[in-house]
C-alpha cells in the first residue's frame, strides 16, 4: 500500500491543473501521517497492553507456584506461559523473554515488535523519515511482600449439606455417612484446596497466612482447644441466674438460693441460668455437660463485635441449652411414665397430636405442654435414690462427645467447635478440622450466627485474640477476609409443633412455654425468616466496615459463596453482602458441586495475589 500511495502523490505533485489539487497534494501526506499515525499508536498500545498483562500474569504465577526456580527455569516457565496465550499475529511478534532471580522474587522482561501501517509514509514528508516498526519492551518485577492474610472460613453445616443436587428427607438426615456427591463432601474438598493454595509447603514465612474454621448451624460452638466447658472464661454468662435478656426465658422463675419455683420477679426471684440446668444433668450423668455452643447476644450486641463486659449482662455470651420438650404420646419402648397427649388447642384429646423432636427427660408434671416445657423441677438433682432427679429416656441422651451432632439433649444440633486463626505450621490441623465437620439437620439455616462469629475470630479482642491488633507492625499490611459459604437461605425448621421451630441460637420462634412477649424474631416461621434476612443485611455491612458503617472502605474482605437453587431475593441479599474490590463483586454462586472447586480456586488465587507486589 505505501508504494501505491506514493505513485498517487507523485502524480498529484506534478499535476498543475488547479490550485485545489496543489493544496491537496501538499496537505495529504501530513494528514495521513496524523490520522494513520494515530491508528498505529492505538495498535501499539493494544499490543503492549496485551503483552504487559500476559507478563504480569506469568510473573505472578511464577512467584506463586515456583518461588524456588532458578533464573533459567523461570525464563522457560514465563516463555511457555506467555506463548500459550497466542499473542502474536502477522503484524506483531513476541521476540524474547528473560528472567532474573532476586533475593525475594523475580524480574521478568519481554520484547516484541509491531509492523506499522501508516508511519512508513513519513519518508515522503519533508523530513523524509518513516517508521517501519515499533519495539515493545516490558519489565515486571514480582516480590514476595510483607502483606499478610487472616482468613475465616465460615461453613454451613446444616442438614441439606448431606445431599447432592436434590434435597430429600433421606439425605438431609444422613449425617453419619453422606454420599460422595454430597455438598458437604464437595465443599470440604474445595476448602482444603484453598488451604493448600494459600499455604504451600514451600511458604517461607509461615505467618503470612492464618486461617480459622467456623462451622455453623442454628448456633456456633466456641469450645475450641483448651476451652474448659465446666469452668468457661468470664465472657460466658456461667451463672445459676439468667442475667442476659434471653437467658432462661423458656423456664419458670426460681429462688436464687434454693431454686424453688417462685412467681414474682425480684431480688431473689430470677430466671434460671443455663449453668444450673447443665450442672443438674451433669450430677445425674457426668458425661452429659455443656458442649460449648452459644446463643446470639441481645440488643445492639447481637450484630456487633463489641467486647464482652462482665458489668453488662447482655454483652456476655449465653451457653446454648435446648430444653427438654414435653413428653410425646406413649409409643412402644417408651413406657413407665405419665405422658401428656395434646393437640393444637392444648387439649388432651382430639385434634392433631404433635410429637416434639427433643424429648429427652421424663416430665414430672401432669400439666399440658406449655407448663411441662417450662417446668425446671425435672432437671433438679437430689440423690440417685430419690425420685427427684433427672430421668433420661433410654437412648435419648447423646453423650458421645464433640464428634457427635447431639441428636437429643441440651446440646442438640451443636456443630464442631470453631478452630481459631492458625498459621501455616498448623496446615495439617486446619485441614483436619475441615474434614471433621458434620452436617446435621437440626434447627434450620441461621446465617447471622455463622457470619458474626467469622467476624469475632478475625478481630483481636476477646473472645478470640489471635487476630493482628492495631499497633502491631503488620496490622496495616494484613488483609482480613471471610469466605462465607451456605447452600441455602435463612430458613426455620418448622415441624408443625407449638414451638413453631426447633431450638436455635435465637431460642424458639413461638415457644409453648414463653408466650408472644418474649419472641426474639417473630411469632411465625415466615416472619422469623424476614427478620433474619434483615439482620443478615445489617450484619454484612457491619462486618465489611468492621463496625463503622459510615466508612465506605471495606476493612474486612467478604467473599460470599452460595450453592444450588436460591431465590432471586436471596441472590440479591448475598450479592449485596459481598465486598466489591476494584469494581468486582466478590459473590459467587455454584449451581453444582463441581463448580465449588473452581470458585474456591478463584478465591485462593485472589487472596494469594495479596502476597505479591508488582
Amino acid at each position: 500500500m505505501p508504494h501505491n500511495l506514493a505513485q498517487v502523490f507523485r502524480r498529484l505533485r506534478r499535476d498543475e491543473r488547479g490550485n485545489v489539487f496543489v493544496l491537496f497534494g501538499a496537505a495529504a501526506i501530513p494528514l495521513l501521517l496524523i490520522m494513520g499515525g494515530a491508528v498505529d499508536f492505538s495498535r501499539y498500545t493494544r499490543y503492549k497492553t496485551d503483552l504487559s498483562n500476559a507478563v504480569d500474569s506469568a510473573s505472578l504465577a511464577l512467584a506463586r507456584q515456583h518461588p524456588d526456580y532458578t533464573a533459567a527455569q523461570a525464563k522457560t516457565f514465563v516463555t511457555n506461559y506467555v506463548t500459550a496465550m497466542n499473542l502474536g499475529d502477522n503484524q506483531f511478534t513476541v521476540q524474547s523473554f528473560d528472567a532474573t532471580k532476586l533475593d525475594n522474587g523475580f524480574t521478568v522482561t519481554a520484547t516484541g515488535n509491531m509492523k506499522t501501517m501508516f508511519l512508513p509514509l513519513g519518508k515522503f514528508a519533508k523530513s523524509g523519515t518513516g517508521i517501519n516498526s515499533m519495539d515493545v519492551n516490558i519489565t515486571a518485577q514480582v516480590m514476595n511482600s510483607s502483606n499478610r492474610v487472616e482468613l475465616a472460613l465460615v461453613m454451613d453445616n446444616t442438614g441439606s449439606m448431606n445431599c447432592g443436587a436434590t434435597l430429600s428427607t433421606t439425605c438431609v438426615n444422613d449425617w453419619s455417612s453422606p454420599g460422595t456427591d454430597s455438598r458437604i463432601v464437595a465443599v470440604k474438598a474445595a476448602a482444603k484446596t484453598l488451604v493448600d493454595t494459600l499455604m504451600p509447603d514451600n511458604l517461607d514465612d509461615k505467618n503470612l497466612v492464618k486461617i480459622a474454621i467456623v462451622p455453623f448451624e442454628g448456633q456456633v460452638n466456641v469450645a475450641s482447644s483448651g476451652f474448659d466447658v465446666t469452668a468457661p472464661p468470664t465472657w460466658i454468662d456461667w451463672s445459676n441466674v439468667g442475667n442476659p435478656t434471653w437467658e432462661g426465658v423458656n423456664f419458670g422463675l426460681a429462688n436464687t438460693s434454693t431454686q424453688a419455683s417462685c412467681t414474682t420477679f425480684g431480688t431473689t426471684c430470677k430466671r434460671i441460668g443455663h449453668k444450673w440446668l447443665f450442672s443438674q444433668l451433669t450430677q445425674r450423668q457426668p458425661t452429659v455437660k455443656w458442649a460449648g455452643c452459644v446463643e446470639m447476644r441481645a440488643g445492639t450486641y447481637e450484630l456487633s463485635d463489641a467486647a464482652p463486659d462482665t458489668t453488662i449482662a447482655d454483652s456476655l455470651f449465653v451457653p446454648f441449652f435446648s430444653p427438654d420438650e414435653p413428653d410425646s404420646p406413649t409409643t412402644a419402648g417408651r413406657s413407665g411414665a405419665t405422658r401428656n397427649d395434646y393437640d393444637s388447642n392444648g387439649s388432651t384429646s382430639g385434634g392433631t397430636q404433635y410429637s416434639f423432636m427433643n424429648d429427652y427427660l421424663s416430665d414430672k408434671t401432669a400439666a399440658l405442654p406449655p407448663a411441662a416445657q417450662k417446668a425446671f423441677d425435672k432437671y433438679k438433682y437430689a440423690t440417685v435414690s430419690s425420685v427427684n432427679y433427672p430421668k433420661f429416656w433410654t437412648g435419648r441422651m447423646d453423650v458421645e462427645g464433640l464428634l457427635s451432632p447431639y441428636e437429643y439433649g441440651p446440646n442438640r444440633g451443636c456443630p464442631r467447635p470453631i478452630y481459631p486463626l492458625a498459621n501455616a505450621n498448623n496446615k495439617t490441623a486446619i485441614k483436619s478440622q475441615i474434614d471433621s465437620m458434620i452436617a446435621y439437620w437440626s434447627s434450620g439455616t441461621f446465617l447471622p450466627t455463622g457470619l458474626v462469629w467469622g467476624w469475632h475470630v478475625l478481630s483481636p479482642g476477646i473472645p478470640y485474640t489471635e487476630g493482628t491488633k492495631p499497633g502491631d507492625q503488620y496490622y496495616d499490611k494484613t488483609v482480613k477476609a471471610i469466605v462465607f459459604f451456605t447452600d441455602g437461605e435463612n430458613d426455620v425448621t418448622d415441624d408443625g409443633n407449638p414451638n413453631v421451630s426447633r431450638y436455635n441460637g435465637y431460642s424458639y420462634v413461638g415457644s409453648v412455654a414463653t408466650g408472644t412477649s418474649t419472641h426474639r424474631l417473630s411469632t411465625t416461621a415466615s416472619g422469623a425468616i424476614t427478620a433474619l434476612d434483615t439482620k443478615t443485611a445489617t450484619l454484612c455491612t457491619n462486618v465489611k466496615t468492621n463496625g463503622t458503617p459510615s466508612d465506605t472502605t471495606d476493612d474486612i474482605r467478604l467473599y460470599v459463596v452460595t450453592f444450588g437453587t436460591i431465590s432471586s431475593d436471596t441472590a440479591t441479599l448475598m450479592t449485596n453482602c459481598a465486598s466489591v474490590v476494584q469494581g468486582t463483586t466478590l459473590y459467587y454462586h455454584a449451581p453444582t458441586t463441581a463448580d465449588l472447586q473452581d470458585i474456591f480456586a478463584a478465591i485462593g488465587k485472589d487472596l494469594s495475589d495479596i502476597h505479591l507486589s508488582m
